[in-house]
């Protein structure tokens, strides 16, 4: 990818380093399309550099995204078991703390379970 961008780089001078050198002669039609044609040419690496810079942001920004999401659902799934282990602990369920963990899903649906309201509402006691 560095190499690309290096190329592109280099010709970019090389271009530059031309239109500097026909300011030197005189406007003839053919010197006309050929500062025209480098105009052009230097617009175009131009555009594919930026477009180069910018898929390596795009790319580091969707990392950071998917870093961020990866982190809060690990700190929501810790929040959640250490919520069901308390449960377990101060209550005294027997159940699995899978099943609990069913039982907890249940219950924010709003549906019965074996499990006090008590037990939900705070699990220390």
């Amino acid at each position: 990818m560095l190499t690309n961008i290096d190329k592109l780089l280099k010709q970019l001078k090389d271009i530059e380093r031309e239109l500097e050198t026909l300011r030197v002669f005189r406007l003839t039609p053919q010197l006309k399309k050929f500062h025209r044609a480098l105009i052009g040419e230097q617009s175009f690496i131009k555009s594919e550099l930026k477009k180069l810079t910018e898929t390596r942001s795009k790319k580091s920004t969707l990392t950071k995204r998917t870093k961020l999401a990866n982190k809060n659902r690990s700190e929501k799934m810790k929040r959640t078991w250490r919520y069901i282990r308390s449960i377990k602990e101060n209550y005294q369920v027997d159940l699995s703390l899978r099943e609990l963990r069913t039982a907890l899903k249940r219950h924010r649906q709003g549906l019965e379970t074996d499990i006090p309201d008590v037990a939900w509402r705070n699990p220390s006691p």
